[in-house]
């Protein structure tokens, strides 16, 4: 049985239910396109972050290699200064090391040669008769000067070998050594 109601309450009820049907079914469209709205923001948001992250990050990297160079470069001079002081110091000092190991490792060697800057013959001669007593050398030590050889660089030889102490080797090896832990260096 259907029952008719002819006051118009039906309608209005039904009305109503649809306009609350209406209504929450705007008000979720309305949250779900305020939440997408969101999400964009959010994201674009993110995207922007990450991308200056990115690049904060890229400048710090620089400026860690710049601080890098910078204390390779502060390594090299100090080292660079040292040694120019220590041969300012005692020029000869290496050069007579090495002079003490050969003539005490080629005591029967018949001869020493031992070129040097044609300004330190005399000392070095008068340094290493010295030498030549303390270590038992009996052969002869011959001491050459040359121009070209750098103060407290020198070679010695003798019938069977040789030995060479060059500054500039020296520098070639630190600059070597310091590449290999910081990369090129200016110089």
């Amino acid at each position: 049985m259907f029952a008719t109601d002819f006051s118009g309450n039906g309608r209005k009820a039904v009305d109503e239910a649809a306009i609350e049907s209406a209504r929450a079914e705007g008000y979720q469209t309305g949250l779900d396109q305020a939440r997408r709205e969101a999400d964009h923001q959010l994201g674009a948001l993110l995207s922007q972050l990450v991308r200056q992250s990115e690049r904060l990050l890229a400048q710090q990297d620089e400026r860690l290699a710049q601080i890098e160079a910078q204390a390779a470069q502060l390594a090299v001079t100090t080292a660079r200064s040292l040694a120019g002081a220590a041969l300012a110091d005692k020029p000869l000092a290496q050069l007579l090391a090495a002079a003490r190991e050969c003539l005490a490792h080629a005591r029967q060697a018949p001869h020493l040669a031992i070129r040097v800057h044609e300004s330190l013959v005399e000392i070095i001669e008068g340094k290493l008769s010295g030498l030549a007593r303390e270590t038992g050398f009996a052969g002869r030590i011959v001491v050459l000067g040359e121009p070209d050889i750098a103060l407290g660089d020198g070679r010695l030889e003798w019938a069977d070998g040789g030995i060479a102490i060059e500054s500039a080797v020296l520098d070639e090896a630190v600059d070597r050594a310091v590449r290999g832990v910081f990369g090129p260096v200016a110089g």
